[in-house]
């Protein structure tokens, strides 16, 4: 019963912000967005500026770089925050995961589920998703590999080590790419504006620096979310 006024006032406090936030949604004034024709040239001239047939990459990862590149450095900051909040833990070992049914299962079905987010990222600039969709889906594949088959059968292919020195790997391999604008004389992160062959829309290799950030963001936000889950996995450290 204690709890109960608690409770209601965290539930009015979260209506008050949803209802606010809907308001702001349906009271923002697109006028000048329409009238300045911003997304009408992205539309118009995304694949032609940057070869990408998926104009929402071209947007991301070509014109508004930047914006990744800040949701990357969240995530990298994430995975900082959660592990300095789990040191001296240890990992909950189990060997044992689910039935030998469910175990079968997965192990026929891991090759597949594979194949969706390695298309998901490689295909980026062609068809919708691109490294985040990529990356979140094969760290959903850990997690449910590590489900299945026992944290053991994880930890002991995909240590934290490993997956940190992924994550930092990646982080160093955005900012190179982002670099080779700026040796070209343009700016950071510039794709065909700093001589980016981009090739031939629709083509696999094409879009230029496009392509390369969605295996890169792929790798981190995987390397990432993985560590995160394993890290929250730890027992005995400063937080159960």
């Amino acid at each position: 019963m204690g709890e109960r006024p608690g409770q209601v006032i965290i539930a009015i406090v979260l209506l008050f912000v949803g209802v606010t936030l809907i308001q702001a949604v349906f009271g923002m004034d697109l006028d000048p967005l329409r009238s300045d024709g911003i997304a009408a040239y992205y539309l118009d001239n995304a694949m032609s500026d940057t070869a990408a047939v998926n104009a929402v990459a071209a947007v991301l990862l070509d014109y508004r770089a930047f914006d990744p590149f800040g949701e990357a450095t969240v995530i990298f900051g994430s995975v900082v925050v959660v592990s300095m909040l789990a040191t001296g833990g240890t990992l909950r070992s189990s060997g044992y995961g689910m039935s030998i049914l469910v175990g079968r299962s997965i192990g026929f079905l891991t090759p597949f589920f594979w194949l969706f987010p390695i298309y998901v990222i490689l295909n980026g600039h062609l068809s919708p998703g691109g490294g985040f969709q990529g990356g979140v889906s094969i760290s959903v594949l850990v997690i449910v590999l590590s489900v299945a088959f026992g944290s053991e059968y994880t930890a002991n292919r995909l240590s934290l080590e490993r997956l940190g020195f992924a994550e930092s790997a990646a982080a160093l391999g955005f900012i190179l790419v982002g670099l080779v604008g700026v040796l070209q004389g343009a700016t950071f992160l510039a794709n065909a504006a700093a001589g980016v062959p981009v090739g031939h829309p629709g083509e696999l290799i094409s879009a230029g620096i496009v392509a390369v950030l969605n295996i890169v963001i792929g790798c981190k936000v995987a390397a990432g979310l993985a560590s995160i889950f394993f890290y929250m996995s730890k027992e005995g450290g400063e937080v159960r």
